[in-house]
C-alpha cells in the first residue's frame, strides 16, 4: 500500500470517520492496557492479579468472537458501534476513578472487553458499506496497518511516557477523551441497515467454523511449510505474553519502579519498528525459514539475558538499566523478524483454497498460545520469580526453535 493510494480514500469523510475511529480505539486501548498492568501490580505486587488482568482482556475475544460476528450481522452496523463505544467509554471512566480497588478494575475491564468482542466485527463490516469495491484493498490495508501501529504508538510510547508523568489513573482518563471522541463520530457514521440473508445462515455461521477449523488444521498437519510459520508465531506470541505480565515485576528486579517501565517498552517497540524496515529492505535475501527461526532464537536468547541482568549485572557492577534498554530493542527486531517472515511464509504456502481458514486457525493457535502462559506464568511467579519464570518461557522458545531448525524441516520425496 502507497500514501498515492491512501490519500485519496483518507480524504473520503465517511472513510476518514471510521478510521478515526479504529485508530483512537485501538491506541486508547493499548494505553489502557498497560497503564492498567502497571496499577493492578503497583497495587498488588501480584504476579496472579496481573495475569487475571490480561485473562480478562483475552477470554472474552476467543469465547465469543464467533457468536458476536452472527449478532452484528442481524443489526445495523452502525448501532453496533454507538451502543458498545458508548458502554465502554463509560466503563473506561469508571475504570478512571476506581483508583486500586483491583476487583472492580477487573470487573469493568471485563465489560470493556465484552464491548470490543462486538465492536472489532461491527468496525470490519463497516468498510465495505462505505468504500467502494476497487478501493477495498487499500482501506483493508490502511487498517490493518493503523492495527500494528497502534500497539507501539499505545502500549509502547504514550501509555509508559504519560504514566511515567502523571500515574496510570490519569491515562485512563485520557483514554477516556479517546473512547469519547471516537463515540462522537461514531453518530455521524451512516446507517447500514442488516443485509437480508437466505435463512438458515446464522445457524450455518456458527456451525461451519467448526468444521472449516477441522479442515484448516487438516492442510496445516500435511504441510509443513504451513505448520513451520505457525508454530513460530505461537512460540514468539507465548514469550510476548509471559513477558508483558510480568514486565512490572521485570522492572523492579533491574532497579526501577514499576512506572518506569517504559525504559524498557519504548525500546521494544522501536526495536519492533527497525526489525520490520530491515526485513522489508533485506528480507528477500534470507529464506523465509532460516530468517524466522533466527529470529526466534534471537528472540530467546535476548529474553533469557534480560532475565538474567538483573541478578548477574549488579553483582558485576554492570550499567543494568542502559543495558536492559538495549536488549529490549534488539528483542524487539528479532520478534519483527519472527513474526513477519512466519506471516509471509504462509502467505507464500497455505493453499489458496483454505487460506481464510488458515488464517482463523491462525488466530485461534496465537490466542491460546498467549492463554495459557498468561494464565500459569503470574501464579508461578509469585511462587519462585519473575525472572526465573521469563527465562523459563525463553528456553521453552529456545527449544522450538532447536525444533524447527533441525527436526520440522521438508518431508522427504517418497521413494514411490
Amino acid at each position: 500500500m502507497t500514501a498515492a493510494r491512501a490519500l485519496p480514500i483518507l480524504r473520503d469523510p465517511a472513510f476518514a470517520r471510521l478510521w478515526f475511529i479504529q485508530a483512537a480505539t485501538q491506541v486508547g486501548g493499548n494505553m489502557s492496557l498497560f497503564a492498567l498492568t502497571i496499577l493492578v501490580f503497583a497495587s498488588t505486587r501480584s504476579n496472579a492479579a496481573v495475569s487475571a488482568l490480561v485473562m480478562s482482556y483475552l477470554v472474552p475475544t476467543i469465547v465469543l468472537s464467533a457468536v458476536a460476528g452472527v449478532l452484528v450481522d442481524r443489526l445495523d452496523v452502525r448501532w453496533a458501534m454507538i451502543l458498545p463505544n458508548t458502554i465502554r467509554t463509560l466503563l473506561t471512566l469508571g475504570l478512571a476513578l476506581a483508583g486500586t480497588n483491583v476487583a472492580l478494575l477487573l470487573l469493568l475491564n471485563l465489560g470493556i472487553s465484552l464491548t470490543t468482542v462486538v465492536l472489532t466485527p461491527a468496525e470490519a463490516s463497516m468498510i465495505p458499506r462505505i468504500v467502494p469495491t476497487p478501493q477495498l484493498q487499500t482501506a483493508m490495508g490502511i487498517f490493518n496497518l493503523t492495527l500494528q501501529a497502534s500497539f507501539a504508538a499505545g502500549y509502547a510510547f504514550l501509555g509508559p511516557l504519560i504514566v511515567a508523568v502523571a500515574g496510570p489513573s490519569f491515562v485512563l482518563g485520557v483514554v477516556t477523551v479517546f473512547f469519547a471522541a471516537a463515540t462522537v463520530t461514531t453518530l455521524f457514521l451512516p446507517a447500514a441497515p442488516p443485509i437480508a440473508s437466505e435463512p438458515g445462515v446464522a445457524q450455518r455461521a456458527i456451525h461451519e467454523p467448526i468444521a472449516q477449523l477441522r479442515e484448516g488444521l487438516a492442510a496445516i498437519g500435511g504441510n509443513r511449510e504451513v505448520g513451520r510459520p505457525l508454530a513460530h508465531l505461537a512460540a514468539s506470541a507465548s514469550l510476548v505474553g509471559v513477558i508483558g505480565v510480568l514486565g512490572p515485576n521485570l522492572a523492579v528486579s533491574i532497579g526501577l519502579d514499576p512506572n518506569q517501565l517504559i525504559v524498557v517498552v519504548l525500546p521494544l517497540g522501536l526495536g519492533v519498528v527497525v526489525g520490520v524496515f530491515t526485513l522489508s529492505r533485506f528480507g528477500d535475501e534470507v529464506p523465509r525459514r532460516r530468517a524466522g527461526e533466527s529470529g526466534l532464537i534471537a528472540f530467546g536468547l535476548l529474553a533469557l539475558t534480560i532475565a538474567a541482568l538483573g541478578s548477574f549485572g549488579w553483582s558485576a557492577g554492570l550499567p543494568v538499566v542502559p543495558i536492559a534498554a538495549a536488549l529490549g530493542f534488539m528483542a524487539g527486531s528479532a520478534y519483527a523478524i519472527t513474526t513477519v517472515s512466519a506471516q509471509t511464509a504462509l502467505f507464500e504456502n497455505m493453499p489458496a483454497r483454505v487460506r481464510g481458514r488458515i488464517f482463523g486457525v491462525l488466530a485461534s493457535i496465537v490466542s491460546a498460545a498467549s492463554l495459557l502462559p498468561i494464565l500459569v506464568a503470574g501464579p508461578l511467579a509469585d511462587r519462585i520469580s519473575a525472572p526465573t519464570v521469563i527465562a523459563l518461557a525463553a528456553a521453552g522458545v529456545l527449544v522450538a526453535a532447536a525444533w524447527s531448525a533441525t527436526l520440522f524441516g521438508p518431508r522427504p520425496a517418497s521413494g514411490g
